[in-house]
């Protein structure tokens, strides 16, 4: 049986962390942080809506982070051009249910479950579609899925839609010179220029693992990230309350990278990490600084998950510039359906268009592979 949860407060923390999960952003701290600070809530179009089974005994089997959302704010896959055609038809687009992480492009299980009970996830898959007729919510839509759900999805109708972003892959480099050797000639000298002029303008860099950033660091970190915000994008979606929970309930997934000069914080990065991947997502500064951006949130990225022995890097949405620095283009996944079935077929036909256009952009892009034609280390 598959019940509605209002609030990740009303979950069981014992029971949540009993289930296959070891992504950060899939924890119960990270979206009870969002929700108790406001961040996702009905207030900014988020109404959480998650989806859980119970055993018989009354413990949680399977979770789902779901929410009604009034608005495409926050989501990175952009359907913009779908409320324009329901708009056209005189049809209501929104609610439309959301299967996600809140502001958060990173790909992982939507689906969790006890690694003991078997067809949990097609039961909440079914249960999505059951909702929108039961509610006469337009659509759902799940995203970016990891490779083993999206089969599941496309056996239950659910269109596969793809995206594209850059990964870093670790390929067992002793340290960053090493990575940077991997590289043809022209990058690794980019690279290195790049690096050189942050040193000889007198900038350096901390890092900071989550258990000892400090209040002063973290007031920083939020100033910068608020100021870049507003110059760049011009809405900030989480506020100081979010930030801070994270350092309180999930300080062993943190990494702060401090960028100085002449002694003074002009820039900050806030990364997410378990043992195998790190995640670049948040970061900010004080005014431009050339090349910072690179080092701030790549090369300093690469060292740490280099000399933590972890396997990838997740750097969030856009930016082919990434590369240049070694971060490959890379396809991932949503999965959409619709409640018309008119509507559904024609979204389906334009996904698939879309679709061809993204994996020939990914190959084009794979096509300025920074790295030596070898691939050997030893060139």
């Amino acid at each position: 049986m598959i019940e509605i949860c209002k609030s990740m407060s009303e979950i069981s923390v014992d029971d949540f962390q009993g289930l296959d999960n070891d992504n950060p952003f899939m924890k119960y701290d990270f979206l009870w942080s969002l929700e108790s600070s406001g961040c996702a809530s009905d207030a900014f179009g988020w109404a959480p809506n998650h989806l859980i089974e119970k055993n018989e005994q009354g413990h949680i089997t399977c979770f789902t982070p779901a929410y009604l959302k009034y608005n495409s704010f926050g989501e990175y896959i952009f359907d913009h051009a779908w409320v324009d055609f329901y708009n056209k038809v005189n049809i209501k687009y929104f609610p439309k249910l959301l299967v996600a992480i809140p502001f958060t492009p990173i790909r992982s299980c939507k689906f969790l479950t006890k690694s003991n009970v078997a067809n949990g996830k097609e039961k909440s898959i079914k249960a999505i579609k059951s909702l929108l007729n039961k509610y006469d919510i337009s659509s759902a839509h799940i995203n970016f899925i990891e490779d083993p759900e999206i089969g599941i999805l496309q056996d239950n109708n659910f269109i596969k839609r793809n995206s594209k972003q850059f990964i870093w892959d670790n390929q067992n480099y002793k340290n960053f010179d090493e990575f940077l050797h991997s590289l043809n000639a022209r990058k690794r000298k980019m690279i290195n220029k790049e690096r050189k002029s942050l040193h000889s303008d007198g900038i350096n860099f901390d890092r900071v693992e989550g258990q000892n950033i400090t209040s002063e660091q973290l007031d920083n970190f939020f100033k910068h990230y608020l100021d870049t915000c507003n110059r760049k994008w011009g809405n900030a979606y989480l506020n100081k309350i979010f930030f801070e929970n994270l350092v309180d309930k999930m300080p062993d997934n943190l990494l702060l990278i401090i960028a100085k000069k002449n002694g003074n914080t002009i820039a900050s990065s806030l990364h997410l990490h378990n043992d195998h991947t790190l995640y670049g997502r948040y970061w900010g500064a004080s005014g431009f600084y050339k090349f910072l951006h690179y080092e701030l949130c790549y090369y300093q990225a690469i060292e740490y998950a280099i000399e933590n022995r972890m396997k990838t890097i997740e750097s969030g949405a856009g930016g082919s510039h990434k590369i240049s620095r070694g971060y490959k283009p890379t396809l991932t996944y949503s999965a959409h359906f619709f409640q018309n079935q008119q509507i559904h077929n024609i979204v389906s036909e334009f996904i698939e268009k879309e679709g061809e256009y993204i994996n020939k952009e990914v190959d084009y892009l794979s096509s300025f592979n920074p790295f030596k034609k070898t691939g050997g280390l030893n060139d």
